[in-house]
């Protein structure tokens, strides 16, 4: 019945504060300041130096708190299938399932088709580290009763050869449906439903959440958090990024990722011709960085997009870095940057 696409992925250490990964009764959390001046304007700033304990507790299932009642009694079924599939892995198993068709013509047996996936995550700072994940294509059996809906079955594709040909006969032999299922969304909406279901976690857990860390890609921002923790964000995935010793990504290819999810073309053009001039990352210079200095690093957001970031904050050799954040498309982006 299970079918698990990446039956464990290696749980990275990513944090807004690299030295973090090592702590066990707290973890170090971004704390996000706001300070009023004597014009009235409020400067935010983000410094990561502060510890305190936070209420991540993987034992806590999750619990749909939506208004979809088919959604719910789907989600209440699959945190039981996510015990079946992964067991205890000290990770809390997030449903995030991919709807793509409903027939409710027959309340006795709605059918909801669809790829109910499953993200396990566990909490490093305010970012979800991804430890596990399952796909499971296929049709859920619902039971309308006077307006209360309860699980009648599933029935999931089967894993190896007949995978497909299990999945078109769970759509009744319709080819393009079952096509449907197994397709992944694009990205951009795949990223929003998995942030729809973490949030709806980390609210009803009071658990603040900026992101999602896939091991190897760049996070996956949440879009309501402020600009200076979009900057911190950004600055620290580059740094972590830059430190991995990783054999299972390109580190090139690592790298370009981010620069494209977090900045404009122009910028990464203004970066790649001053790295061939210097031969050095200037702007950003993480690899000048140790992870102590890093522990400094301090995000001053002063409004209008406009940010400082500061590490070896307060002492002589102090690295001020100065930048610009605006919407492009719809989209938050690092639009300037000096060193």
């Amino acid at each position: 019945m299970k079918k698990i696409i990446l039956c464990l992925l290696v749980s990275c250490t990513f944090c807004y504060i690299v030295s973090c990964a090592n702590k066990t009764s707290s973890e170090t959390i971004v704390e996000t300041i706001k300070e009023q001046n004597s014009e009235g304007e409020i400067k935010e700033s983000v410094n990561g130096t502060t510890e305190r304990t936070v209420s991540f507790n993987p034992k806590i299932k999750f619990v749909f708190t939506g208004d979809d009642d088919y959604m719910k009694a789907i989600t209440d079924d699959m945190v039981l299938l996510s015990e079946e599939m992964f067991g205890d892995q000290g990770a809390v198993e997030i449903p995030t399932p991919n709807i793509v068709k409903i027939d409710d013509t027959d309340k006795n047996d709605i059918k909801v088709y669809g790829n109910f996936w499953i993200y396990g995550y566990q909490m490093y700072g305010t970012i979800f580290n991804t430890k596990n994940a399952g796909a499971n294509p296929g049709c859920y059996h619902l039971k309308d009763e006077n307006g209360k809906i309860t699980v009648l079955s599933k029935e999931i594709a089967e894993d190896g050869s007949n995978n497909w040909s299990s999945l078109v006969k769970i759509c009744g032999g319709d080819e393009e449906l079952a096509k449907k299922v197994m397709n992944n969304l694009p990205q951009d909406e795949d990223e929003k439903l998995r942030l729809d279901y973490a949030k709806m976690y980390a609210k009803e857990n009071k658990l603040k959440l900026s992101g999602i860390k896939d091991y190897g890609w760049p996070v996956i921002l949440s879009d309501d958090i402020s600009d200076a923790e979009f900057l911190y964000n950004f600055y620290s995935a580059y740094f972590y990024e830059i430190r991995q010793d990783d054999v299972l990504n390109d580190m090139e290819e690592r790298i370009n990722n981010l620069k494209n999810k977090y900045m404009t073309s122009e910028l990464v053009k203004k970066m790649e011709d001053m790295s061939s001039e210097s031969g050095a990352d200037k702007i950003i210079n993480a690899q000048d960085v140790t992870n102590e200095m890093l522990e400094t690093l301090q995000v001053d957001d002063f409004g209008s997009g406009n940010l400082q970031m500061t590490y070896c904050l307060g002492t002589e050799s102090a690295t001020i870095i100065k930048v610009k954040v605006e919407k492009v498309n719809g989209k938050r982006q690092i639009v300037d940057m000096n060193y």
